[in-house]
């Protein structure tokens, strides 16, 4: 009779647990036998698996790119300052603008410091050209008598007293009474006066006179709204001690007649195309008609355009009309040709000069460019029909 096996402290045989852990590792290896059997399987069918780990590398590559082409676009749309995020309270269109109109001052100083705010043309004022004189001269003065008193001491010190002193600076102050300090003190005092006086005259003797038609509407203004009594308005009569504080003096006679030739038409017509409806706006109830600068100088571009295209065309059409079919019109059509060319390059000329705010320079480079033009065109149709003979 065998003896048995000693048992372990569990009661359990030893040899029994071991046959228990070779079974459970013997499923194990079985499950990952038929693991490993479903993916062969799975690559040889064609199928792809998703392995855990390589998809979590392909997903944080995909993040690091996205993150890239953010950041990219947000380094350029920072450089030119595009974005499509507004902040509360920011606008995304055209701001509308706040236009005060005449109708909301009352007659006086502020009525006419709105008048001469409508427009650029109607500032105004005056230049003050005797007091500014007035002052500079008896600054002038008080500047030589400064200078005949250093002359004088100069003198006296040379002659009775310590000529030491006309040669050193620091020993003249060092005197407890130094004349000459007290005179070069008001020296430099009256000199810093008369040169900022000065310069600030020539500043504003700078200035262009304003032009008639400004003057006028500026007076006409100020007498219909009754803003001003008699003698406090009559600064504006002072025509030649005028300043035109806008660029009103740089449009030319062209801008005032094409302005009343239109108004002549139809003053709706010119409030409409040359006007803008914030000057429309500004104006209010009182009859007054604003011009856009800006409108007015396209239309005036416009028909500056259209009068060079036809002196460069015109002259030309008449001169192949002018051409000489025979021998007996060849010198009197000749004749005709040569005056033809004359008279149009005398208007290119003064258009230029008019129309134009060209230096002599530029007209007469532009005159020479257009005579030579005809001139070239008249001599090409001339050997043209002196080769093809004219009986």
């Amino acid at each position: 009779m065998q003896e048995p096996y000693p048992t372990s402290g569990n009661g359990v045989e030893p040899r029994q647990v071991d046959n228990e852990a070779s079974g459970n590792s013997g499923q194990a290896v079985h499950v990952l036998q038929n693991q490993e059997v479903s993916i062969r399987a799975s690559s040889r069918s064609g199928s792809e698996v998703a392995i855990p780990f390589d998809s979590q590398s392909s997903l944080e590559e995909d993040t690091s790119n996205n993150e890239k082409r953010r950041s990219f676009r947000r380094r350029v749309t920072t450089a030119l300052h595009i974005s499509k995020r507004y902040k509360r309270g920011f606008s995304k269109g055209r701001v509308e603008q706040i236009t005060h109109s005449l109708n909301e001052y009352p007659r006086g100083y502020g009525k006419v410091a709105a008048i001469e705010n409508l427009d650029s043309d109607l500032l105004v004022y005056r230049k003050y050209g005797w007091l500014h004189n007035y002052a500079l001269l008896h600054l002038q003065d008080e500047l030589a008598e400064l200078q005949e008193e250093l002359e004088t001491l100069d003198r006296w010190e040379l002659s009775d007293g310590n000529e030491t002193l006309l040669y050193s600076r620091r020993l003249d102050y060092d005197q407890p009474r130094s004349i000459r300090k007290g005179i070069v003190a008001k020296l430099h005092e009256k000199l810093a006066k008369y040169d900022d006086a000065l310069l600030r005259w020539q500043k504003v003797q700078a200035l262009k006179r304003p032009t008639k038609r400004s003057q006028r509407n500026v007076y006409n203004l100020i007498s219909n709204t009754g803003s001003l009594v008699q003698d406090e308005s009559e600064w504006i009569r002072e025509g030649p001690d005028l300043a035109a504080l806008g660029y009103g003096g740089d449009h030319g006679w062209l801008n005032a007649i094409l302005e009343d030739f239109l108004n002549l038409i139809s003053r709706t017509m010119t409030k409409a195309l040359c006007s803008s409806r914030e000057q429309r706006q500004k104006t209010g109830d009182e009859a007054i008609q604003l011009v856009s600068n800006r409108r007015f100088d396209v239309l005036i571009r416009g028909m500056i355009t259209l009068i060079a295209a036809i002196l460069l065309l015109l002259p030309v059409f008449v001169l192949f009309k002018l051409q000489p079919t025979n021998k007996s019109e060849f010198e009197r059509k000749s004749n005709y040709q040569i005056v033809t060319v004359f008279a149009f390059t005398l208007f290119f000329s003064a258009c230029c000069s008019i129309f134009t705010q060209a230096s002599r320079q530029e007209v007469f480079a532009a005159t020479a460019a257009y005579s030579a033009v005809l001139v070239v065109f008249l001599g090409n149709t001339s050997s043209a029909m002196a080769t093809a003979g004219i009986s």
